[in-house]
């Protein structure tokens, strides 16, 4: 439950709300949003408690709303306050295997493998079936959901989200031609994740060869992409499902 308003618009009236909904479903209790003006007509027949929406539609509903230029930024943090994260367990499950300690404050999932020499920040959560290699570091916050590999010396940041699937650190392409056979590069460098950075399912981001590849504060990443070795990906970037980058 919220009790609105909150910082960052004007709210011509003091209401409780509970969860976020379709303008065309939402009812008591519900907080919509209007942000696509096709759906503008929506306002009119709209029985949601509160309603976030820019100063020029304001006047098409006749219930409390919030007056933001931004409602869709708006509602996203609404949601977000209304849906916590919530990993579901706490501990250390009996069937991890750890070969470096961990704060008390971390949560580890059944089957979860953990390396040494790993550095894990406060309130890390780590679900099933992940696996951290040799001397990786993850920060305060950050989640891994199920099957997640970091391989060995790469480093996530703080309040990072990695969905399930993702590989961190794996070889990158790299083979040397000789004639008729290829000869493998050792991939030496890492890969090293700002904070804030949310990472899809079963995207790949591959170690650099010689220096690390980089992924910087902030950064979306979709489903299915996948970073090339020694990639630098600049801050607060986003990419959509299946985009690769060499």
């Amino acid at each position: 439950m919220l009790f609105l308003p909150f910082i960052g618009a004007e709210c011509d009236a003091q209401t409780r709300v509970f969860r976020v909904a379709a303008l065309g479903s939402a009812g008591e209790g519900d907080i919509a949003f209007l942000s696509n003006p096709k759906f503008r007509s929506q306002l009119a027949t709209c029985r949601a408690s509160v309603v976030i929406l820019r100063a020029d539609a304001a006047a098409d509903f006749s219930g409390a709303r919030i007056v933001t230029a931004n409602p869709y930024a708006y509602y996203a943090r609404v949601a977000t306050l209304l849906n916590p994260y919530a990993a579901g367990f706490s501990g250390i499950h009996p069937s991890a295997v750890l070969e470096s300690e961990v704060p008390v404050s971390a949560a580890i999932g059944p089957h979860v493998s953990i390396g040494k020499n790993v550095t894990l920040g406060e309130g890390v959560v780590i679900n099933a079936g992940c696996v951290i290699g040799d001397g990786a570091a993850i920060g305060d916050g950050s989640v891994l959901y199920p099957r997640v590999t970091v391989y060995h010396d790469c480093q996530i940041g703080q309040r990072c989200i990695v969905h399930a699937g993702a590989v961190i650190g794996a070889d990158g392409f790299g083979f040397a031609p000789d004639g008729q056979d290829w000869v493998k590069i050792p991939q030496l460098g890492r890969v090293l994740i700002g904070n804030d950075v949310e990472i899809g399912a079963n995207t790949t981001i591959d170690r650099g060869a010689l220096d690390d590849t980089i992924i910087e504060d902030g950064c979306k990443l979709d489903n299915l992409v996948h970073i090339g070795h020694n990639c630098v990906i600049g801050k607060n970037s986003v990419m959509a499902g299946c985009a690769g980058i060499a």
